[in-house]
């Protein structure tokens, strides 16, 4: 079963995200968050479920999966660094994939509004913010668009 423990301030600014912002503008982001401790095999989201908070991987592995003519499709790896969550930046914020721990695993978790109050001018620093925010994005995209390049060459990637 998955552990909960605050967090400060600080921790918040060290993620890549937040560098160069003030703790005093992460304080009540931080108030908000936890750091959560996954085991082996336990699920953080499930696929169609209403989600409301957006994840940093700290440690460990995360498998994204999606159900597809009645079995799981591993549609990604998540590691150290990455973000996950970002359905629950949008309208209707329902998890598109399910994630599941690979092994132990430990996340920085935030509220998805906090997140968003931030980026909306909770700090002087939005702008570079959401600069970053869009550059995680746009990263992914181009990940997602070299996987799916070579498809053709080596399968699909299925859990079972």
């Amino acid at each position: 079963m998955s552990t909960r423990e605050q967090i400060e301030a600080a921790e918040l600014a060290r993620l890549s995200l937040f560098k160069g912002v003030a703790e005093a503008d992460l304080a009540p982001l931080a108030a908000a968050s936890c750091r959560r401790r996954l085991n082996d095999g336990e699920t953080l989201v499930e696929a169609g479920e209403p989600i409301s908070e957006v994840h940093w991987l700290e440690s460990g592995q995360l498998a994204l999966r999606v159900r597809h003519d009645g079995r799981w499709v591993l549609v990604s790896s998540l590691h150290v660094g990455d973000l996950l969550g970002w359905s629950a930046l949008r309208e209707d914020p329902t998890a598109l994939s399910s994630a599941r721990a690979i092994g132990p695993a430990v996340l920085i978790s935030m509220p998805a509004s906090g997140l968003l109050d931030l980026l909306a001018g909770g700090s002087s620093q939005s702008q570079m913010l959401l600069r970053r925010l869009f550059g995680i994005a746009t990263q992914h995209l181009d990940e997602s668009r070299a996987q799916l390049l070579q498809l053709g060459r080596e399968g699909v990637i299925s859990a079972g």
